[in-house]
């Protein structure tokens, strides 16, 4: 058999109030030459059973004790096969079921290394919404996130040639990945929202830890360096609290 055009990997953990309107989210799709890859933490509550009662649609799936997210989606990647992979969380869902069609059709039978558009991130306790992300830029990537990384769809080569993620990191290890990249990629960026994303992930749970973990994978960055990666550190240290106070993007 061919190998899919889409590996989309999903890491769990007690997930089971959210996973539920995530698979559904990927099974509407029009688009349908993907297959789905789930790593599960040893959750317990009713994740594993929820991904048994879907399991007719998973390629891979196991549940067993793991080093966090990032080894999670490391173990995940050994058994994807196909030519592009993208990660979503557990509580992501794709934002309508042309979400998919919407970037391949853009792209397509052109190569590409990374393949960008927007997400729509959704705070529930306050009613707010935000449109975030933006096309590859290797020059802003670093003081900023840039890209919207879930539903980022990465070309698997990237991995093949650049490593897997760092599994040290906890929260920051999609940003330590995307810096190791050179600056001359081919890259599309289609700009429609394809992904929602709840804003109750571990990175806007932990402001601080991020911040921290941000700084060490810019000190480890070599077009950063430990000096410029703690200005951004104090820089953001003191744009966050205002930016979070009047509800602008941060």
């Amino acid at each position: 058999m061919s190998s899919p055009r889409l590996s989309i990997i999903i890491a769990t953990w007690n997930a089971a109030r959210t996973l539920e309107r995530c698979l559904a989210s990927i099974v509407a799709q029009s688009f349908t030459d993907w297959e789905l890859l789930i790593s599960d933490g040893e959750s317990s509550d009713e994740t594993v059973n929820l991904i048994q009662k879907h399991q007719g649609r998973i390629s891979w799936w196991r549940s067993s004790k793991d080093d966090g997210i990032y080894d999670a989606w490391n173990r995940a990647l050994e058994h994807a096969k196909g030519e592009y992979v993208c990660f979503l969380g557990a509580d992501d869902e794709l934002e309508s079921s042309q979400a998919l069609a919407t970037l391949f059709t853009a792209a397509a039978e052109r190569r590409f290394d990374l393949i960008t558009s927007r997400g729509r991130m959704v705070d529930p306790s306050r009613r707010k919404e935000e449109i975030f992300g933006s096309s590859w830029n290797y020059k802003r990537l670093g003081r900023r996130m840039v890209v919207c990384h879930p539903g980022l769809l990465h070309h698997r080569s990237l991995f093949e040639r650049y490593g897997m993620f760092d599994t040290r990191y906890r929260i920051a290890g999609d940003l330590e990945f995307l810096l190791r990249l050179p600056e001359e990629l081919e890259t599309l960026d289609v700009e429609e929202t394809t992904v929602i994303i709840e804003l109750g992930g571990v990175s806007r749970k932990n402001i601080l830890a991020r911040l921290r973990e941000q700084r060490i994978a810019l000190s480890h960055c070599p077009r950063f360096g430990p000096v410029r990666a703690h200005l951004v550190w104090i820089d953001k240290l003191w744009r966050y609290p205002i930016a979070r106070l009047f509800g602008i993007s941060h």
